[in-house]
Parts: C-alpha cells; sequence; structure tokens
C-alpha cells in the first residue's frame, strides 16, 4: 500500500542533498574519535548517531556499560557541524538532555539538521525506562524545537509477542499536542508482525519511522526492502558483524 510523502520531512533531508529520509545513510554509535572521523569523511554517511552520557560532572560520548570515551559531547558536535553532516543526539542520561540541547541550539540548529533521541517508554522484553517522557518531549520543545523528536521503546530481542496496540497506545498519548516533526523508533526484529498498525499509523499521521537494530537474516532484510515506504523510513541497521547497512 501506497503511503503519502510527509513533506514537513524535507527541511530534514534537503540540506543533505537528499529527497527522502529513506535516501539517509547513517552511523551508528560514532562515540570516539576514530569512529567520528571516519564517519565524517564517509560520503556514504548523511546523519551521525552519537549516544551521550553523564559520568561524574562531564557529558561525554559513551554507550552503557561503557563509560568512558575521548570525545565530549561539544567536541562531537561541533566536529559534526564543521562537516556539515546530520547530528543524532541519541540521550542516555537524563541529566544530559538540557545542557545539551542548549548548547545544540547555540552552536547548531540553523546550521546542519538535528534529531533529538530517546527511550520514553518500555517496550518488548525492555527494562522501564530511565526518561520521564513528559519531561523528555517538553525539553526538547521548549530548547532544540528545530530538531526532529526520534522516540521509542526500551527492546530486548527475543520476546515472543513485540510491540503490542497498547505500546502504539501508549506512545500516541505521550505525543498528544507535540507540534515537532516525531519518528517512531522499531527494532527491525518485529516489523513485519506489528506492519499493518504502522501503515495506520503513516496515514494518520505526518511520522516517519526508523527502523534499527542488527538484521542477521536476509529474508528479514528482503522484506524491509519490498514493504517499507522509504519515503516515511529512515533506516539505521547494521548487518551481524556490526557494519552499516546503507539500503
Amino acid at each position: 500500500m501506497k503511503v503519502a510523502h510527509a513533506a514537513r520531512w524535507l527541511p530534514f533531508v534537503e540540506p543533505l542533498g537528499l529527497q527522502n529520509p529513506g535516501e539517509v545513510g547513517w552511523v551508528h554509535g560514532a562515540n570516539g574519535s576514530q569512529a567520528l572521523k571516519t564517519a565524517l569523511s564517509d560520503p556514504r554517511v548523511h546523519f551521525i548517531e552519537g549516544d551521550i552520557s553523564v559520568v561524574g560532572d562531564e557529558i561525554i560520548m559513551a554507550h552503557p556499560p561503557i563509560m568512558e570515551s575521548d570525545l565530549s559531547f561539544e567536541r562531537w558536535l561541533d566536529l559534526t557541524v564543521a562537516a556539515g553532516k546530520g547530528a543524532k543526539l541519541d540521550f542516555k542520561s537524563p541529566d544530559a538532555v538540557a545542557p545539551c540541547l542548549g548548547y545544540a541550539k547555540r552552536l547548531a540548529a540553523d546550521r546542519i539538521p538535528l534529531c533529538a533521541n530517546a527511550d520514553i517508554l518500555a517496550g518488548p522484553g525492555g527494562e522501564p525506562p530511565i526518561f520521564n517522557p513528559e519531561e523528555f518531549i517538553d525539553l526538547c520543545n521548549n530548547l532544540l524545537p528545530q530538531a526532529f523528536l526520534s522516540v521509542g521503546w526500551t527492546v530486548e530481542t527475543g520476546d515472543r509477542f513485540g510491540y503490542t496496540q497498547e505500546m502504539l497506545a501508549a506512545m500516541r498519548g505521550a505525543l498528544a499536542g507535540v507540534g515537532a516533526a516525531v519518528s517512531l523508533c522499531f527494532h527491525a526484529a518485529y516489523l513485519p508482525n506489528i506492519w499493518p498498525r504502522i501503515e495506520e499509523l503513516l496515514k494518520q499521521t505526518d511520522y516517519t519511522i526508523t527502523v534499527w537494530g542488527r538484521v542477521e537474516d536476509p529474508a528479514l532484510l528482503s522484506w524491509i526492502r519490498a514493504n517499507t515506504p522509504s519515503e516515511r523510513c529512515f533506516y539505521d541497521m547494521q548487518s551481524g558483524d556490526g557494519r552499516q547497512i546503507h539500503l
């Protein structure tokens, strides 16, 4: 089924020389100097995702349980802006949200596309989130309205039920009244079973979805290629060895 193009996403992709979200090339977890340097020089990479954690009094680029890095958030964003790439701020510590959004507004808001991301609800097999949904959304709306809001669920693979209708309804409720552009994040492994509900969501809103996670099954990757609309999907997936999949 054809899903209509969402025009509001053009400001996030056209500055990168692209026409729709599905064309965006991602790099995931560029949290160290070498990984960031490689991403910045790769022409296939348009948007750089980094994980933001607070350690002591420092805000660094690290994904728990790894809590050390040779990159501060400010240095990471400075280099990304200088390269003209998009920046996805993937928050792992609630205390980092306000200062990082403030710095991004001052440095980057009118220079590169921006995304603010957090897992705000419990999803398939996932632990309770460390973020308060209302607080996270309010901070993003008030401090960095230029960014698109990327929200998802805590997830563990292997859950027998996947995303439920109740999980989708809870997310829609949390986003009620939000004026920012929204992308909902779904783990690739659970996508086929819930796809009819996602199609309905895309018809009812101007949201995109972000398909993420490791994909080791060629049949699943083929299904994603055949069934998901690139005009409404970001693809941030990795192969079994951790390499980025560029659709």
